[in-house]
């Protein structure tokens, strides 16, 4: 054999081996197997906090009060809840953030239903009125809904529905969300930098 046809039988060769492996488009529309259908599925359900810090919900010395975030080793909602009614650190007290939920508080029960998290508290919460109880409860939905899955959080006063204030001064026995109570947080939003001056 000569070389030129030496050569040819190699590129024919070569381009055979190509085309075998690549990919080659569907002449028609074809259904994807039920198995291959799903995304990966997420590693932090409502059922608790996953990895990282988990935060809750402060109050501020400022007027008006307002609620700010500090963080907490994660743990379940459970944990979390636990960690928001114990109130702040003494590190917490110095700066100074305090809390308006009752020292005599209790997490009675909690569970989750697709996004929203129930909450039975004790009777101690009924105690608190007014701008008082308001800010207790932002504390309480500021912190569910951060946990990741959440987005409403249902409270109940062992086990019965109770009347919630919102800051429009209506009450409300259904789901509360953190934007029930607008103006209520402090901005994570940092400061933007100041602009050098044009000369």
């Amino acid at each position: 054999m000569s070389r030129i046809g030496a050569l040819s039988s190699i590129a024919a060769l070569t381009a055979v081996l190509v085309t075998g492996c690549g990919i080659r488009p569907d002449a028609a529309p074809r259904d994807i197997p039920i198995e291959d259908r799903s995304l990966p599925a997420s590693p932090i359900s409502a059922a608790g906090v996953s990895g990282g810090d988990a935060r809750i919900y402060l109050l501020t010395p400022t007027e008006p009060r307002q609620v700010r975030s500090v963080t907490r080793s994660s743990g379940t909602r459970d944990d979390l809840l636990a960690a928001l009614v114990a109130g702040p650190t003494e590190d917490e007290l110095s700066l100074p953030l305090s809390s308006a939920l009752p020292a005599e508080l209790e997490v009675l029960s909690t569970r989750s239903v697709g996004s929203v998290l129930y909450v039975d508290l004790s009777s101690a919460i009924a105690e608190l009125s007014g701008s008082g109880l308001t800010l207790a409860v932002a504390q309480i939905v500021f912190t569910a809904t951060d946990i990741v899955g959440v987005d409403a959080v249902q409270l109940t006063v062992d086990g019965q529905r109770f009347p919630w204030p919102r800051p429009d001064g209506a009450t409300t026995t259904g789901l509360l969300r953190s934007f029930d109570f607008p103006g209520y947080a402090v901005s994570a939003q940092p400061d933007y930098p100041v602009l050098p001056a044009r000369v």
